[in-house]
């Protein structure tokens, strides 16, 4: 009986190695993904939001009630007009011909979200941007009320001429 628990003992302190080495070698392996851009390739692009897909994941939120539910056509109102640009080292918010440029800089890179620094009003803040199904993303950040139910896809390019 000795012999089987230090059997069984010697089968789990490998599993629980192995797993915690192949654990590792994944979180190496999200970290370094992008080593010395400062904005992952998979984010430089023009997004827009997307109105149904937020509307869906909104209301499949923990937080999903009465109140977020009047307060979602008025969200997605206000932000349809928005548009976010991601180039090498800042996030661009386009409304109407307006720009605005924000210096950005990657602290963090799982496999699921990416977490930027940037500065606001000489404050140090945090924008997290989080993968959705679809090729959405979600973007947060201190001050963005509501953005946690909305999602946001890849602008498509408009053809021009003919």
């Amino acid at each position: 009986m000795f012999k089987k628990i230090t059997f069984n003992a010697i089968v789990l302190l490998v599993f629980n190695l192995t797993f915690y080495q192949a654990s590792a070698q994944t979180h190496q392996a999200a970290s370094s993904i992008n080593n010395g851009l400062s904005v992952p390739e998979e984010l430089l692009t023009t997004w827009e939001l997307d109105e149904a897909a937020s509307m869906e994941y909104a209301k499949k939120s923990a937080h999903w009630n009465e109140h977020i539910a009047n307060l979602m056509p008025k969200l997605i109102a206000t932000n349809k007009q928005i548009k976010y640009r991601f180039n090498q080292d800042e996030m661009v918010t386009i409304q109407a011909a307006k720009e605005h440029e924000l210096a950005i800089s990657l602290i963090k890179q799982t496999l699921t979200s990416y977490k930027f620094k940037f500065e606001f009003d000489d404050k140090p803040k945090q924008l997290q941007v989080i993968k959705a199904a679809g090729g959405r993303i979600n973007i947060q950040a201190d001050g963005l009320l509501g953005y946690q139910f909305l999602l946001w896809k890849k602008r498509r390019e408009r053809l021009t001429g003919v």
